[in-house]
């Protein structure tokens, strides 16, 4: 009985050793086998993220034009020629390099606000079928300001924007009232603010009267005679003219107040649908019996075909 229990317990030492042997055969195997595993993966991506990379870039490129620039949102006024001279800013700016370059961005970013079409760039980044789609607010053309030989676009606190035309040769739409008779010149580059208290008299006049539903028949605000008499007048596309006097935050006892020169306007307008009583004509606002008279030289402008717009 004895030799029977001596024989069980030498093969049970035997087979334990058998399988500690085998635990580190197989360990050794079993960890060799992820060393093996993890040089693959590190081979794979050594090798697949460059042409990953070279495929993106392609799909990009066949995709779009990497210098076209889209936004979330913007106002009509911004129109296709505007967004064309946009985008060829931008890919001058960002060039021929790789469209994954991260510093394109802000390449983008800074040709975007040399514009001078945005007050801010909220953000840049890469558009789905190519090029960038921008969130940006843009800036609020307001009125023109007439010097010299050219009408220049401004914003609602007198801050040059990039377009000018001819005199006179504005587009009809959007109305962009004209501000003549200023006695400064431009002051600067883009977005900087014309200088002199008429142009932002005038612009104060503008916009206390821009929500007017006969605003569209003012075709310019003459501010020559604000400082010396505090006198402007409203030059109507008609080719009439309503002389206006003080500036809205100008209360004097000497006018009735803005108000009233409104009201008087809308009455006029209701009763004929103009807001003059036509070319030639000087409607006085200022006191509380509207007087009308016939200028001559403005009927000879208006005989001769020219008019404030």
């Amino acid at each position: 009985m004895a030799r029977s229990t001596r024989k069980i317990s030498s093969l049970a030492d035997r087979f334990d050793s058998l399988r500690a042997n085998a635990g580190v055969i197989f360990g050794s195997a079993s960890s060799f086998a992820a060393c093996a595993l993890l040089l693959a993966l590190l081979g794979l991506v050594w090798w697949g993220v460059p042409r990953l990379r070279d495929r993106l870039e392609a799909k990009a490129i066949a995709a779009g034009d990497p210098g076209t620039v889209a936004y979330s949102s913007a106002p009509p006024w911004f129109d296709a020629l505007r967004q064309s001279e946009v985008s060829q800013r931008v890919a001058q700016a960002v060039g021929p390099g790789s469209v994954l370059d991260p510093n394109r961005l802000g390449l983008v970013r800074a040709a975007l606000e040399s514009t001078g079409w945005f007050e801010s760039i909220e953000q840049v980044r890469l558009a789905d079928q190519g090029g960038f789609l921008v969130d940006a607010t843009f800036v609020r053309p307001f009125a023109v300001i007439r010097h010299g030989e050219f009408d220049y676009l401004v914003d609602v606190d007198a801050r040059l924007l990039p377009l000018q035309w001819a005199a006179g040769h504005r587009p009809a739409a959007p109305h962009y009232v004209a501000i003549v008779g200023a006695a400064d010149m431009p002051a600067g580059d883009f977005g900087t603010k014309w200088p002199g208290g008429d142009v932002s008299g005038g612009l104060e006049l503008a916009k206390f009267l821009a929500k007017e539903p006969w605003f569209d028949q003012i075709a310019a605000i003459d501010v020559s005679g604000l400082p010396s008499r505090n006198e402007a007048s409203l030059i109507t596309t008609g080719g009439g003219r309503l002389l206006w006097g003080r500036l809205p935050n100008d209360r004097t006892a000497a006018e009735v107040p803005p108000e009233s020169k409104i009201r008087s306007i809308a009455t006029l307008h209701a009763s004929t649908g103009r807001i003059d009583t036509g070319a030639g004509r000087i409607i006085d606002l200022r006191s509380d019996v509207v007087t009308v008279h016939s200028d001559p030289s403005l009927q000879a402008n208006a005989a001769s075909g020219g008019t404030a717009r």
